[in-house]
């Protein structure tokens, strides 16, 4: 019995180390076949993902350049920005031996990043610093989002708080006691730390600047999208070798210049493969202080009359420089009107202009050298019906005389003026009834219908002209300003070269380039050096003067500075015809034309003039700030001045201004100029109890207080707050009667200040 026992146990024996052996010889033939595989088989392509883990070759992403405005604004730049993400997950605390820890109550203890002391203390901290960097939050709205998010049974490790918060505030989080460990640096392997394109004044010609297309893209529209090559720089290219987990060591052996950089928090050596070339920085043409009245003013006249959308462009005549140029269309997640992305309406909105081409049609009928308009002929006004289905043509408006009866008919000065569609249909059926391919050419060769390709981004369509031979209709309407399409930027371009006597320029949106400290400038683009006659140009600017002295555009008449324009309304849609585009395009001041304006309301209710009152609004504030108008380019005030000075038998007073343009005033009117200090730049007047005759003393603004602007002139009040550092927005013309703030109300610079006017 034992013997056999013996046997079995050798026999289990044998088994065993035969099984060992066989085992030991599979796996080291396992073993050689994966090191043959490895070496031999697959070795270039794992030798090659070996060295991409050792040496890698990154990116030292250049810095965009900026955009400035033309007033020395930062209107772009690039800003550090941070996604807060917080762990708020909770994890049971395990002893040395990877057992649960518990407490006296026998329940699990947990722990987390943020524990629930610091928690406690600091959350309202974090709220508070969070809702006064972004002012749509309130801190109440951050503290209940944190605290139900951590009181869930499993509460995320990863849990966005909000996104694009400053980096200076995410780095106020981190540094609160205790939640240094709770803030994640990292989401997916991407930093939450980012360089961003900020718009410093929010939403202000946000069209003009550009929209980033998507996020995560690398495309623009506006200028950054059209100066993209030179605002992107080139990014730098860097080669890096790891020594280990966290350090990268230079490749010796390609002998380049050695660059120490820090990436993704490790220390990092490098060789320089591509040298970084940050970007270059653009100044616009924009001018932020008649960009600021053009948006303001449009967007009131929106809210008023409910449009849909409008633009407002002031453009400079000499140069085709852009000085604003305001896109507003209603966004109704904002129940406001904005700068929406892919909506600019000056260069893409396509519409039938109205009466605003008149000027155009009369225009190129003056200039056509086989006929001669006589100016005096009367021609039908009210209705007139020129015979067929659709011949009768009426005016939209009743004309009458100075003693109220009705006119039926009207010259051609007075058909500009009161806008009649049925004289300019009866005046180009006088004409051109039997030749309207004549008329058709001379439109086309003078008005700018091929793309402006402007130095902006932006969806840009092909203009056009319905075919006047298809029928009467088209072509009678195409006379007062229908049966085309057209954008407003071309519409503007052409009442710029009508300003300019002939001369065309081409609309520019960028004023140059920086080179170091240096700008250099785009010359103005001359598109037509003669697109009509000089006769011609200065027979319509006598015309477009009387619309506002005499015609539709007299609710914008003043004694102080000239304005020729036309106002133009159009049906925006046939099938709803009780809505309406309403325009008004002209240039001022009119005795030596500086500026062009053209103002667009789309989708208004009913027609009426009311973009000439944004007009009107913005040339006061060009007239305001540009001192240049104060030499002759408009009408003088002062013998107004001197005669109602005359009158009381006194002396002139200016409440306060500038010392300089006081003593000129003065001098025009023979007056003796009483100061106490002669040196100060503004001064207020003030007068002593014991004396007749008062003086003026220097008057030096406080920091940190809105100046008293009260009895200044707008463009003393204008310069005055410009160099306190608010912002202005001008209503109504005059002298200054009132402003919001109040003078000597704390307010931070960059502000805005409201300045109410009063003739």
């Amino acid at each position: 019995m034992k013997k056999d026992e013996h046997n079995e146990d050798r026999r289990m024996t044998r088994g065993m180390t035969a099984l060992y052996l066989i085992l030991t010889l599979g796996v080291g033939a396992a073993i050689v076949g994966g090191i043959i595989n490895i070496q031999w088989v697959h070795g270039d392509e794992w030798r090659a993902r070996g060295e991409r883990r050792v040496d890698d070759v990154r990116s030292d992403p250049a810095r965009r350049g900026n955009i400035y405005s033309s007033d020395g604004k930062i209107l772009a730049t690039n800003v550090t920005e941070c996604d807060l993400y917080l762990d708020l997950m909770d994890t049971v605390v395990l002893d040395e031996h990877g057992h649960p820890k518990y407490d006296k109550a026998g329940r699990a203890i947990e722990s987390g990043p943020i524990i629930d002391s610091n928690f406690t203390l600091y959350i309202d901290s974090l709220c508070v610093m969070l809702a006064e960097a972004m002012p749509n939050r309130t801190a109440s709205y951050y503290h209940d989002r944190i605290v139900s998010e951590r009181a869930k049974e499993k509460p995320r490790r990863c849990f966005l708080v909000e996104r694009h918060v400053p980096y200076s505030v995410w780095l106020q989080i981190t540094h609160l006691p205790g939640w240094k460990r709770g803030v994640v640096r990292q989401v997916n392997g991407q930093s939450v730390i980012r360089q961003e394109r900020a718009h410093i004044y929010g939403n202000m010609a946000k069209n003009t600047i550009g929209f980033q297309n998507r996020r995560e893209s690398s495309t623009y529209t506006g200028l950054e999208g059209a100066y993209d090559s030179l605002l992107r720089g080139q990014d730098g290219k860097l080669r890096c070798r790891r020594l280990t987990k966290s350090i990268w060591l230079d490749d010796e052996q390609h002998g380049r210049r050695e660059v120490p950089v820090r990436t993704d928090m490790d220390r990092v050596d490098t060789i320089m493969l591509q040298e970084k070339v940050d970007g270059r920085s653009i100044v616009s043409t924009i001018d932020t202080r008649y960009q600021d009245i053009a948006e303001s003013s449009l967007r009131n006249a929106l809210r008023r009359y409910g449009g849909e959308a409008g633009c407002a462009i002031l453009m400079e005549m000499q140069t085709g420089y852009i000085l604003a140029c305001a896109n507003l269309a209603i966004d109704t997640s904002a129940h406001d009107y904005l700068e929406v992305r892919d909506r600019n309406v000056a260069v893409s909105d396509m519409y039938e202009p109205g009466s605003t081409f008149k000027t155009v049609i009369l225009t190129a009928m003056l200039n056509d050298p086989s006929i001669k308009i006589d100016t005096a002929k009367m021609y039908r006004a009210g209705s007139k019906d020129f015979g067929g289905k659709y011949g009768v043509i009426k005016d939209d408006h009743q004309i009458r005389d100075e003693e109220g009866r009705l006119r039926d008919s009207l010259n051609v000065r007075e058909i500009i003026e009161q806008s009649s569609n049925t004289g300019m249909s009866d005046l180009g059926w006088d004409f051109y009834a039997d030749r309207r391919d004549t008329l058709r050419m001379l439109v086309e060769k003078m008005f700018p219908y091929q793309k402006l390709n402007p130095d902006v981004k932006a969806r840009e369509y092909n203009s056009r002209i319905n075919n006047l031979h298809a029928s009467k209709r088209d072509f009678l309407n195409f006379c007062y300003g229908y049966s085309t399409w057209v954008s407003p930027l071309q519409v503007l371009t052409f009442y710029n070269g009508l300003a300019a006597e002939g001369r065309m320029v081409k609309p520019i949106f960028c004023k140059g380039v920086m080179d170091g400290d240096r700008l250099v400038e785009n010359k103005p683009i001359v598109l037509n050096p003669r697109m009509c006659s000089r006769e011609s140009a200065r027979m319509m600017r006598t015309m477009l003067e009387g619309v506002v002295e005499n015609g539709t555009g007299n609710n914008i008449k003043n004694n102080t500075y000239g304005i020729a324009g036309k106002t133009g309304t159009a049906v925006h849609n046939y099938a709803s015809k009780n809505v309406y585009n309403a325009s008004f395009a002209g240039f001022f001041p009119s005795e030596n034309p500086r500026y062009t304006c053209l103002v667009v309301l789309e989708r208004i209710p009913f027609y009426g003039r009311q973009a000439a009152e944004v007009f009107k609004n913005i040339s006061d504030c060009v007239v305001a700030v540009d001192k240049r108008l104060s030499d002759g380019a408009v009408k003088s005030v002062w013998p107004k001045l001197e005669a109602d000075s005359m009158k009381a038998n006194q002396r002139p007073v200016v409440a306060r201004g500038d010392q300089s343009e006081m003593r000129r005033l003065y001098k025009l009117l023979r007056q003796p100029f009483y100061s106490a200090d002669s040196s100060a730049h503004w001064v207020v007047y003030k007068k002593d109890s014991t004396s007749t005759v008062g003086q003026y003393y220097p008057y030096i603004p406080t920091a940190g207080v809105v100046p008293n602007c009260n009895g200044m002139t707008a463009k003393d009040a204008v310069e005055l707050l410009h160099t306190q550092g608010y912002r202005v927005r001008v209503e109504g013309y005059g002298k200054v009667l009132n402003q919001v703030p109040a003078p000597g109300a704390k307010a931070k610079k960059g502000s805005r200040v409201v300045l109410t006017l009063k003739h």
